[in-house]
């Protein structure tokens, strides 16, 4: 029988053939201590780690070309003076708030602080316009919460999460000397939850608001300031244009919020019907207390270390598990990447990107890319129309690789050593804000990147049709230069096949290959492929994490034990699932060999060479478990349960390699196995 050396341990060895997720990585995880500071770990993390080092070494370098990021690095770094400014940085910005007496300047005031990152109870953004997608058009979306999403606020689980989000809320009242007695802060902060319970009953959950049909909806000024008739948005507009010019110059960097919104794309229209009337029938207290917590939850980070504690303590402890904070300089890179990240990915990619590695990575992406047309080309539950407009589409796929053409212009971004870390981020806060409202209304930059080359990332955008693979993934164990070609299409091939299979999951499909949101499939083709979706939806809402299914046992509550959410997850399950599939068809090719149907694909792997032992097959398979090894703390991976849309990493492996023909034959796994699934039962989409 064909078996990888699953780790041995004091129990009975865990079979590839039962779990092939704990089998590769088990005793790893067993061993494995999580650092104090680190609320998960894994091959992600250990690559964000390095490229973190990376950074520091750029920054804190005397010759380095990156004056901004040095101005932010030792701002962050002075912590002598950050203690001796106290909460004086944030003191004028609460005050403006203080003093308000009618909701009418409590809107001005939102408005004039929002480009300086100043509270709000929505989010605005510039992408392409899915229904125009060679232009930029505004999106407008749902906000206001303190919480990661609104189930926090109506779930009894969540009870416990939300009296420690009012203990936080009171520790910052009475830091920011809002409030000078502890029952005064607490029932300010009592206050807030109430005021966000209100909004999140008007808040999309999670799996509604990934849906992109219902997201897309065009509107004017106009249409959507008469769902507000209570909350006057022309005058925040006005007000936001006011802050913006007082704090940038609008002769270097000009942007017209007013033109920018005149036509827009609103994601929850009828959040906003909701907004309106919390903002109606709430008192002007009520909302001022709301815009001070936002105020101090926004400026804690930029404070004093009592500040910095205070929100560590709640953001890190309680909803991520998190023992101890970061060291001050990884935060202080952080940071630095967050404001300038393309100043200093410029040296980065100078330093730690070789043009090989480059070159290499487009021929993988191609073979992918060839791959992928193989098997539309031979899918049998697709027409010849639908295909044809699929393999148009995918002929249309943008790579891009390493790091962007364009690097962002920062000459519009004055920062001063001499004020507060905290002044200095409002100045950063509106140079983003003058970027994003600046391309309202004009040509899309097909170059564009939306992550830095240090990102440890990889993304699709379906509205411009690319595929962006940063220079900092391009590392072991996803990519490396020395490892044979079966173990690298197991890793970064696997990646690329995943983010090309975005363009092909239940939300790119909606888009064909410009960009453009619209139908392109037939009706009966639609319909086949929705029935595989929810054949993978059904597989994955029986996933529990081992971790919390025996934390639940072990507290008597087992049934009670959270599941993976199938609807939330499904656009990165099928990537994931066409991310194998496809790699695997993409290394038989590049062998030369055929690979138009699952028997050609299994007598090229059989014919591929052997390692040290081990099959390509093998070989694959290893390592596309491998670099999804990890470990999380109880509460993050709880978080991300209800707001990531990505699956737990033990399900990136195991629900995915026991829907892959190929996988059964490689490790004989039969009837009775535990990665066993009836064949019919399996779902193969690309």
């Amino acid at each position: 029988m064909t078996t990888l050396d699953a780790p041995q341990s004091s129990t009975a060895p865990i079979r590839p053939q039962d779990d092939f997720f704990y089998a590769i990585n088990g005793e790893w995880i067993k061993n494995y201590e999580l650092p104090a500071d680190k609320a998960g770990y894994g091959s992600f993390n250990k690559l964000a780690d390095d490229a973190e080092e990376q950074l520091r070494n750029i920054v804190e370098d005397l010759n380095s070309t990156s004056p901004l990021s040095k101005i932010v690095y030792n701002l962050f770094m002075d912590t002598e003076r950050l203690e001796k400014d106290g909460n004086q940085p944030v003191q004028a910005y609460l005050k403006r708030f203080l003093d308000v007496t009618s909701k009418d300047e409590l809107l001005a005031t939102l408005g004039e602080l929002d480009p300086v990152g100043g509270p709000a109870f929505f989010s605005i953004d510039v992408d392409a316009d899915p229904g125009n997608p060679e232009m930029n058009k505004m999106f407008i979306a749902q906000g206001g919460l303190g919480l990661p999403d609104e189930s926090y606020y109506r779930e009894d689980q969540h009870a416990p999460i939300r009296e420690a989000y009012v203990a936080m809320l009171t520790r910052l009242f009475l830091l920011g000397q809002v409030d000078s007695d502890e029952q005064a802060a607490h029932d300010r902060a009592e206050n807030v939850l109430a005021v966000e319970t209100g909004i999140a009953r008007h808040h999309w959950d999670q799996v509604t608001d990934r849906d992109d049909d219902k997201t897309f909806n065009p509107t004017t000024f106009a249409d959507l300031a008469a769902r507000m008739p209570h909350f006057d948005l022309a005058a925040w507009v006005a007000a936001w244009q006011k802050g913006y010019d007082q704090t940038l110059s609008a002769a270097e960097l000009p942007a017209s919020m007013k033109d920018a919104m005149s036509e827009l794309i609103v994601r929850e229209p009828d959040f906003f019907n909701g907004l309106d009337s919390e903002w109606e029938s709430r008192s002007v207290e009520d909302l001022k207390n709301w815009a001070l917590a936002h105020v101090l939850i926004g400026s804690a980070s930029y404070l004093n270390n009592d500040f910095q504690q205070a929100s560590f303590d709640f953001y890190g402890k309680v909803l991520n598990g998190t023992t101890q904070m970061r060291d001050r300089w990884k935060r202080a890179v952080s940071l630095v990447d967050n404001v300038t990240g393309e100043e200093i990915g410029q040296e980065y990619v100078k330093r730690h990107f070789p043009a090989s590695s480059k070159q290499r990575m487009e021929k993988l992406v191609q073979g992918l890319i060839e791959a992928y047309h193989v098997s539309i080309t031979n899918s049998t539950w697709l027409s010849e129309e639908t295909k044809k407009k699929a393999l148009e589409k995918l002929s249309k796929f943008r790579p891009m690789i390493g790091y962007t053409k364009h690097w962002r212009d920062y000459t519009a971004l004055h920062l001063d050593s001499s004020l507060s870390l905290l002044e200095n981020m409002h100045r950063a806060d509106a140079f983003g804000a003058g970027i994003e409202v600046s391309k309202a209304g004009k040509a899309v930059d097909p170059e564009e990147w939306f992550m830095t080359p240090q990102t440890v990332n990889a993304y699709y955008a379906p509205n411009m049709n690319v595929i962006v693979f940063p220079a900092a993934i391009l590392q072991p164990p996803f990519f490396d230069p020395e490892a044979d070609d079966a173990t690298n299409f197991g890793g970064i091939g696997a990646v690329i096949g995943h983010e090309i299979g975005h363009g092909f999951d239940d939300q790119g499909s909606k888009y064909d290959g410009d960009g453009r949101m619209h139908n392109w499939w037939t009706a009966e083709d639609r319909e086949n492929f929705e029935k595989l979706t929810h054949a993978l939806i059904a597989q994955y809402d029986q996933f529990v994490p081992r971790q919390l299914e025996e934390k639940y046992e072990a507290e008597g509550k087992k049934d009670q034990a959270p599941h993976v959410k199938g609807a939330l997850t499904i656009g990165e399950n099928i990537g994931d699932l066409s991310g194998v599939n496809i790699a695997l068809k993409a290394y038989v090719l590049s062998l030369g060999l055929p690979a138009n149907n699952e028997e050609e694909l299994e007598a090229g792997l059989a014919q591929a060479p052997v390692i040290d032992g081990k099959s390509a097959a093998e070989r694959f398979f290893l390592n596309y478990a491998e670099i999804w090894r990890g470990v999380r703390r109880d509460e993050i991976a709880e978080q991300l349960l209800i707001i990531d849309p990505h699956s737990p990493a033990e399900f990136r492996v195991n629900g995915i390699v026991s829907n892959v023909d190929a996988f059964y034959s490689t490790f004989h796994v039969e009837p009775g196995d535990g990665m066993w699934i009836d064949p019919d039962k399996r779902v193969r989409i690309w």
